[in-house]
């Protein structure tokens, strides 16, 4: 529980600024996209917001997921015992 904890607080810390950052740069393709989707992606100022809520949702999403699977690799590798010679 602990660690599912840590993981989100992580995940939700660099995954918002991270998300924004994508978002911000995928600007030029979402202008490009929008003809061929016939669907409002970006204005003038930049991305629309439910743009924002993918690509935070997918990115935090993942974070979470790469947390996890390094404190539970993190985990395994200090509960293995040492190899006595």
């Amino acid at each position: 529980m602990r660690r599912n904890l840590i993981s989100i607080s992580l995940a939700v810390f660099f995954g918002l600024p991270v998300g924004w950052v994508l978002c911000m740069a995928a600007t030029p393709l979402l202008w490009r996209l929008e003809p061929v989707l016939h669907t409002e992606l970006a204005g003038h100022s930049g991305p629309s917001d439910w743009v924002f809520y993918v690509f935070w949702a997918v990115v935090i999403s993942a974070l979470f997921f790469l947390f996890r699977l390094l404190f539970k690799s993190r985990q395994s590798v200090q509960s293995t015992p040492a190899n006595p010679r």
